[in-house]
């Protein structure tokens, strides 16, 4: 069968699996809902040449045939309790197949209001122009599939001069068991001068699920954001993301990514620098091995003066993983004084991995400073050579080695009990390797 005719039997399952989602969702998202539906049907599923999918094999995903959530399977609260954060036990909003549950969340001392969407884009109309504006313009056809199965989603606002000090966690448990597709939805709005700093875990309860998320940041005025995202899914799962940030006048959004990966995972980001003075950092690492993968497409868009963004991704690589990297930074007509610097770094622990590499700059104005870069290697022979001759083993040297790379983009996450976390899991990957 061509890969036409089964993108075209997807496409319809999909369609046809929609009409569930609106005989169970909220009334007041089904116009927003079907907009980003005829959005999926323009865009269509990517082909093998599709430039934001160049590195991504989507065919087994589009073959697989999903069915929605019922919301009847429970969690534990004892499985909920062994990812909370230690810190965030009062200030912990828990999603359960894509829905927000408020029985298993804590939320008595988040400084916010938590209103679901539905009542969000009845009330706010700027929001629902924004909404709106933003599901018939996707370019991402699998973010415009998650808009349109996206039963309910939640806003998270903080209002001006409020800063949120601890940590709020927000921890995405998918029960798995059968191919069973959801859409989360998170839309973050922070007033000016306000700061909150949040860590995202994305978990499964069993494996081959399609987990599907949207969220969407915007700052105003010298708003501040510190946001970790860790991806720990099981390993048979599908992860896909994409992250929108819109920053105005002096505000930053810190932003780092751990990834375990899975049979499929993608990161997309798109961010606006939009008002002078707006920072973005973004920081990402990810262990793999097996047949794991992580994709990241990044496109960050400059559209004012006197902006700053960084991006440091590493990869390691061992067995038959795959990573890819596509990131584009555009600095538009005006933006003087861009200061921009993306590197990617892999380590190759093994000959049968793949690491595909893209940076990108875009520069329409000429008074920037910008630089990018891309590094595919393997362990440095004569520091390996040097370790040993200082007593280490062959084994514990190579680990050391892959363990330092790793950790210098661990270290840079702002959550201490999340760096433990990732030394003694993520980094546990790279344990009793074979030289």
């Amino acid at each position: 069968m061509s890969d036409t005719l089964v993108e075209s039997s997807a496409g319809s399952a999909f369609l046809d699996l929609h009409k569930k989602i609106i005989e169970q969702g909220s009334p007041a998202l089904a116009e927003l809902q079907q907009v980003a539906l005829n959005r999926f049907e323009v865009l269509g599923f990517p082909h093998s040449k599709h430039e934001m999918y160049t590195y991504v094999n989507t065919k087994g995903l589009v073959e697989t045939a999903f069915s929605l959530s019922d919301g009847s399977k429970k969690v534990s609260e004892d499985f909920v309790a062994s990812h909370v954060y230690p810190g965030c036990e009062n200030q912990c909003l828990v999603f359960v197949d894509g829905i927000f549950n408020r029985d298993l969340s804590r939320v008595e001392k988040v400084s916010a209001n938590l209103v679901p969407l539905s009542e969000s884009v009845s009330s706010d109309q700027d929001l629902k122009k924004y909404l709106s504006e933003t599901a018939e313009n996707e370019n991402d056809v699998f973010a415009a599939l998650s808009t349109a199965f996206c039963g309910e989603g939640l806003v998270f606002k903080v209002g001006d001069n409020t800063q949120i000090s601890e940590p709020v966690q927000v921890l995405f448990v998918s029960t798995g068991g059968s191919p069973v597709m959801h859409a989360p939805r998170l839309v973050w709005q922070l007033g000016k001068l306000s700061e909150v700093k949040v860590i995202e875990k994305f978990v499964g309860v069993e494996g081959g699920y399609f987990i599907n998320a949207v969220q969407d940041w915007l700052l105003e005025e010298g708003a501040g954001v510190s946001f970790t995202q860790v991806q720990a899914d099981a390993s048979d799962s599908w992860h896909f993301s994409k992250t929108r940030v819109h920053l105005h006048r002096n505000s930053r959004f810190h932003s780092s990514n751990a990834s375990f990966g899975s049979q499929l995972a993608r990161h997309h980001y798109d961010v606006r620098l939009q008002e002078e003075g707006s920072e973005l950092r973004l920081n990402g690492v990810s262990v793999l091995d097996g047949k794991e993968q992580v994709h990241n497409f990044i496109r960050i868009h400059h559209e004012a003066p006197q902006c700053v963004s960084h991006q440091h991704f590493k990869n390691v690589i061992n067995g038959h993983a795959r990573s890819s990297f596509d990131g584009t930074v555009i600095v538009n007509q005006g933006a003087q004084l861009t200061s921009s610097d993306q590197l990617i770094n892999n380590l190759m622990l093994s000959n049968d991995g793949h690491a595909d590499n893209k940076p990108n700059l875009m520069i329409f104005a000429d008074d920037v400073k910008c630089t990018h870069g891309a590094t595919i290697g393997q362990i440095d022979k004569e520091q390996w050579f040097y370790l040993q001759t200082r007593g280490l083993s062959a084994r514990v040297a190579k680990e050391l080695l892959t363990r330092s790379f790793a950790k210098s983009i661990i270290e840079t996450i702002e959550f201490p009990e999340v760096v433990k976390d990732l030394n003694s899991t993520l980094l546990k990957k790279l344990e009793v390797r074979n030289v």
